[in-house]
């Protein structure tokens, strides 16, 4: 008798590129192997169109762009201001997920799966870096605690507590220190889409941008993170001696240079661009700083203000010894990026030197998806 195949499916919260991209790890090692059916919505489901992935996408809410800075209450605000778009994305992530019947479910950080799978009793695994951003919040200097930030750690804290509760297993990619509390919670290596040694070699990308050396500038997918080169562009013409490679769709709609700079739309194979760099600026979001610490590249991350999830990735960067943390001010500040930026040049060999001592091998989505077919 044939085994049918395990029907698996995968959602992924739509907020910026880091949950897809590592999803799309996870959906690589498991498409030979299970039916699956990938839904989203959002800078998610956009990339996932744009890999060429089939992704249903069933609506979904974003995070607005306000100035580079997260809001707490704005965003629990406009929630409330959108019940009946909630329950029509609710319906219909139901329907498409009923018809598809799933044999397990797997979010990415997902909400509507979750509830989805724990009301019917079928199987729901989660991935999620919120536990880490628990786990390391007491590293956040106290003047950083603001109101914004001490709300997100509450609401953090009664969230996990609940899926804890209602979930079957919470897979956490992690590069510091692991803290174990649960027996539902399975720490995992890093998550990246690809090895170093299976992307293309480092002198081919510099010889086809025609530059010696770059720092690779990753934007982000998410519309609050167009703000993020709003900075940029007034710091980095200042080191005139860098030359920098910015990806990003909120820019251009086609390739730009200036003086130290050339600026890319959506680039396919960043990991490229990473692996051929001296070094990665981005926002603090953990799929990309997971990809440059299994790169082994120093990162300078500017983690979006107010977020407490990407303060912590910050902070934990900077305490690893693997980069930078440029933590901006109440208003954007230049002075506050540059002096980042200058320290983040000055100590490349140190975290170099760090970068060389860790273990991980990037088998994260391996790991996760092992587990999966086995359930």
């Amino acid at each position: 008798m044939v085994n049918k195949m395990k029907k698996i499916l995968m959602s992924v919260v739509g907020i910026g590129y880091g949950h897809a991209t590592r999803s799309h790890a996870i959906y690589n090692e498991l498409k030979s192997k299970a039916r699956v059916k990938i839904f989203s919505y959002g800078a998610a489901q956009r990339y996932f169109k744009l890999m060429k992935i089939p992704c249903y996408d069933f609506g979904g809410y974003e995070y607005k762009g306000r100035e580079y800075s997260f809001d707490v209450f704005a965003q629990i605000l406009e929630l409330f201001k959108n019940p009946t778009k909630i329950r029509k994305d609710y319906i219909k992530f139901r329907k498409m997920a009923t018809d598809f019947k799933p044999d397990i479910v797997f979010s990415d950080s997902e909400p509507n799966s979750f509830f989805y799978a724990s009301n019917r009793g079928i199987p729901i695994y989660t991935l999620t870096n919120l536990i880490t951003t628990l786990n390391h919040y007491h590293i956040l200097p106290p003047k950083l605690k603001t109101k914004n930030i001490v709300l997100q750690h509450i609401l953090l804290k009664k969230l996990i507590k609940f899926m804890l509760s209602r979930g079957n297993l919470f897979f956490v990619p992690s590069f510091e220190k692991k803290v174990v509390y649960s027996e539902k919670i399975k720490y995992v290596d890093l998550i990246v889409r690809k090895k170093p040694n299976e992307v293309l070699q480092s002198k081919k990308i510099k010889e086809k941008l025609g530059v010696k050396s770059f720092y690779y500038v990753s934007i982000g997918g998410a519309e609050i993170e167009k703000h993020f080169f709003k900075i940029l562009e007034k710091v980095l013409p200042e080191f005139d001696d860098k030359f920098f490679v910015i990806s990003s769709n909120y820019i251009v709609n086609k390739v730009k240079k200036s003086k130290n700079m050339i600026i890319f739309p959506f680039v396919k194979n960043s990991l490229e661009l990473i692996k051929a760099s001296d070094g990665v600026i981005s926002p603090a979001g953990h799929s990309t700083i997971s990809e440059c610490v299994v790169f082994r590249k120093p990162v300078l991350t500017v983690p979006i203000r107010n977020h407490v999830e990407q303060m912590v990735n910050a902070f934990l960067v900077k305490k690893e010894g693997y980069g930078e943390a440029c933590v901006l001010d109440s208003r954007i500040s230049k002075k506050s990026v540059y002096t980042s930026l200058s320290s983040f040049f000055d100590k490349q060999d140190e975290y170099l030197e760090n970068l060389k001592k860790h273990k991980f091998k990037g088998n994260g989505a391996k790991e996760i998806a092992k587990t999966l077919i086995k359930q």
